[in-house]
């Protein structure tokens, strides 16, 4: 059943992959199958509980007298940042003195046990205080069913008894680094005594397992969650740069009409043209170059792919130049404070002029400026967006 249940839910995220647009949760993309797993391990403590009746003359001891060991090791996939699956096998060995010592002896008994169970785990930190890749505690509750099985060996109760058992916990995770968290599971699971051995049932309806372990949990592929944009922001930014390339190409069309004129004037005039000649050491003539701006996502300074391609295109028209390049970094004052922003605006401005230093712009030709959230480059329609760039004219 619980193989049906982790090959449904891949075969849902498979073909959500197909779709043209990835369904959402509260902001972030939901993953690919083989995305934000983990398999953990841990050692602890677990005691059984069978007064839930009493019956018979026996003593049922000291609380620490009947603990005894549990091991647990696991398998977790998360679906969403508050939603994962886990499939754990817990084994581990129950001590109890029987409840009629006069027919079974006044000994412990030491019964081993194994449970394999399915749980379904809500990240309740990050439901309640959103998804934090930094966070550092994980308040992790989660339910579950599965099978448990005890007095299988031979120096037990040379007997089977198995019986299906619910189970509910809280898994504290610490966040050590990216890869590795320390976890604290603490957990009870609800079971017929019927499963019990005879030696220490106590004639009740059901028994009760309390364990806790503490372990290591090994994250795997990958860690964190993209942020996903609606229809609507993705349809905006392709609105404001289709309108910004058309700008950009009706400038170069007028700097190629200049550049014809220039020729014209230079064919005609003789003149000029052996005053330039005389003056060729000297920079008479102010070269003028395009305008041109790029975005940046929010509260980001990094260049994307479509950022560098828009700057390179822009390069190629300035880089044999001599014209001199004002690049001005801007932030928008609906997100961050003007602190935050005035520092964004600086760092954005300072990567565009790095870009074009790397790509052969001279340095000297470029002045760096920063407004934060105090000016606007553009107006609404679309304000907050399109005032996350640089401008250079």
């Amino acid at each position: 059943m619980l193989v049906a249940v982790f090959a449904l839910a891949s075969t849902n995220v498979m073909a959500q992959e197909t779709k043209s647009e990835k369904l959402r949760w509260k902001g972030h993309e939901t993953n690919k199958f083989w995305d934000n797993w983990e398999i953990s391990a841990g050692f602890g403590s677990s005691y059984l509980d069978v007064n839930t009746k009493v019956k018979g003359d026996g003593d049922p001891g000291k609380f620490f007298d009947r603990n005894s060991w549990n091991a647990n090791f696991a398998v977790t996939k998360w679906f969403v940042p508050i939603v994962g699956m886990r499939l754990q096998l817990d084994g581990g060995q129950y001590q109890n003195y029987s409840n009629n010592p006069s027919v079974y002896g006044g000994d412990l008994f030491q019964t081993p046990y194994v449970f394999v169970h399915g749980d379904v785990l809500v990240n309740l930190s990050n439901w309640i205080g959103g998804y934090r890749e930094d966070r550092v505690y994980y308040a992790i509750p989660y339910v579950g069913f599965g099978y448990t099985a005890m007095t299988w060996t031979k120096d037990s109760i040379k007997s089977y008894d198995g019986e299906f058992a619910t189970t509910f916990g809280l898994l504290n995770k610490f966040r050590v680094c990216k890869q590795l968290d320390i976890q604290l599971d603490l957990r009870t699971w609800v079971l017929p005594e019927e499963a019990l051995a005879p030696e220490i049932k106590n004639g009740g309806t059901y028994a009760c397992t309390f364990s806790a372990s503490v372990g290591v949990a090994y994250r795997f592929n990958k860690r964190d969650w993209n942020r996903a944009y609606t229809q609507s922001d993705i349809d905006g930014y392709i609105a404001v740069v289709d309108d910004l390339n058309n700008k950009l190409n009706d400038a170069n069309n007028k700097l190629g009409d200049a550049n014809n004129k220039i020729n014209d004037l230079d064919g005609e005039n003789d003149n000029l043209r052996k005053e330039l000649e005389e003056c060729k050491n000297a920079k008479v003539v102010e070269e003028v170059a395009p305008e041109t701006v790029v975005f940046f996502n929010i509260d980001k300074s990094n260049l994307t792919g479509y950022t560098k391609a828009t700057l390179e295109s822009y390069i190629a028209l300035v880089k044999d130049t001599n014209a001199k390049l004002t690049v001005t970094g801007y932030a928008d004052k609906e997100t961050g404070n003007p602190t935050w922003n005035e520092r964004l605006s600086k760092e954005r401005a300072e990567n565009v002029k790095a870009f074009l230093v790397e790509n052969g712009v001279a340095e000297d030709r470029i002045t760096v400026d920063w407004k934060g959230d105090t000016v606007k480059a553009f107006e609404d329609p679309h304000a907050p967006k399109t005032n996350r760039c640089v401008v250079i004219k």
